[in-house]
């Protein structure tokens, strides 16, 4: 059963108001400026009373003493608690209707899908796409879903466009996969590898070495052909034929970038032994992780924060102790590993909580999490984690204008959404 004082807290944060706000006149692209409450910036602390003005999609100034040009459209947002858009850090929002009209982020036909494009799976009318919006959620690292050992690539959305091409901020962000039950579960009941935690590790290691013979592969036919036309332009008769290039293969082209450190690896493990094993593979192959899940993480937090591996948190998921897999899982996690430097941000995991980011931000800070730590973790810290901090995650100067307006801190109390801007507009 649901916990009421949960659902509470839920149905606290899909309220939106309407803003009546009045357009000056002739302005087709007016200044919007946002005054009064208290501004938590994200990177340089908090303003009180200030203001912050956009224009053309983009933060043009804030701080307490910014004068509100004539003509601005005016947010009066006194009493309020203004702060970056929020960031869902993991979740297949867009890909799955309502009810039982089928999921579009889980493709059950192998353990080994690396070639699936998410984005391909996105639905920008997705009827819950404006229920995380109006939450306060601004942006999503979209993934396929939790199941297969490699699931597929990951992107990073704006929740507000019109297309999927205009609403993608970044792609590929990552390679998602998992390790432990489910992918063994999955494929072990149809008697398939992996079966066991060894066929999961065999089978990555194989599938990294494939990606490795491939990328070989490519180099020799590069330096054939190089040689053949090197004689061609002298005048000379290259022996043979033309080299051709190796065979097209969309699994082992969506795993080079992963293979060369240009992308992560995200993998979903919340067991230590889990997590170990993939740290481990990643040493071997010398590619990056983002670590998702991560119920056991603390326990080894000092060798994350070394490695400077990001943790992506589902604070709520863990602590209740549901699974095999998170029994060891205490509700000090996120402050544990911030306190060691570790780089954590917060999920939702999917649409079925497409709502419930911010709680996840009140179960770690009730773990010992500080206040502000809490408000990063939804904010710049996924932005940073995802490489578009230049752009998002805080209210600066030149970065793209996401903010929510809530009532108050949603931290301290229930606190309704008042706006919700993205990309310098208002979205409903």
């Amino acid at each position: 059963m649901r916990n009421p004082r949960r659902i509470q807290w839920a149905l606290a944060a899909v309220l939106i108001f309407r803003l009546s706000i009045p357009i000056p006149a002739g302005a087709e692209n007016p200044v919007i400026a946002v005054k009064g409450g208290r501004f938590f910036t994200g990177t340089k602390g908090t303003i009180d009373g200030g203001v912050l003005l956009i224009r053309d999609g983009t933060i043009a100034a804030i701080g307490k003493d910014v004068a509100i040009p004539s003509g601005a459209k005016v947010i009066d947002a006194s009493g309020c608690f203004i702060m970056p858009g929020l960031i869902d850090a993991f979740t297949n929002l867009g890909t799955e209707e309502p009810g039982t009209l089928g999921s579009d982020s889980d493709e059950k036909t192998s353990p080994v899908t690396p070639q699936l494009r998410i984005i391909d799976s996105f639905d920008p009318e997705n009827p819950f796409i404006p229920m995380a919006r109006r939450a306060g959620v601004t942006a999503a690292l979209i993934a396929p879903a939790v199941g297969n050992l490699i699931a597929g690539q990951c992107g990073l959305v704006s929740l507000w466009g019109d297309d999927t091409a205009a609403m993608t901020i970044k792609f590929p962000v990552a390679v998602q996969g998992a390790m432990g039950e489910a992918p063994k579960v999955r494929f072990g009941s149809k008697d398939q590898t992996p079966q066991t935690r060894m066929g999961e590790a065999a089978l990555l290691r194989q599938t990294f070495i494939d990606v490795q013979n491939y990328l070989q592969q490519i180099s020799d036919y590069e330096k054939k052909d190089r040689e053949f036309k090197a004689k061609k332009a002298e005048g000379k008769e290259p022996e043979g034929e033309k080299p051709s290039p190796p065979p097209a293969d969309l699994k082992f082209q969506a795993l080079v970038p992963v293979l060369k450190a240009e992308i992560p690896f995200l993998v979903t493990a919340n067991r230590l032994d889990d997590i170990l094993t993939a740290l481990r593979i990643a040493d071997e192959f010398g590619f990056k992780i983002i670590l998702s899940g991560g119920a056991d993480a603390y326990r080894i937090k000092e060798r994350l924060a070394a490695a400077k591996i990001p943790v992506l948190l589902k604070p709520e998921e863990a602590a209740a102790r549901l699974t095999v897999e998170t029994q060891r899982a205490v509700p000090e996690n996120a402050a544990l590993l911030f306190g060691a430097g570790v780089k954590i941000a917060f999920q939702t995991g999917s649409v079925k909580d497409a709502t419930g980011l911010i709680h996840q931000a009140q179960v770690a800070v009730a773990g010992g999490l500080p206040h502000d730590e809490a408000l990063r973790a939804l904010t710049v810290n996924p932005a940073v984690i995802f490489g578009v901090a230049g752009d998002l995650g805080s209210l600066e100067k030149g970065k793209v204008a996401n903010l929510t307006i809530f009532e108050n801190d949603p931290l301290l109390s229930p606190a309704r959404v008042k706006a919700v801007i993205i990309r310098g507009e208002i979205a409903d």
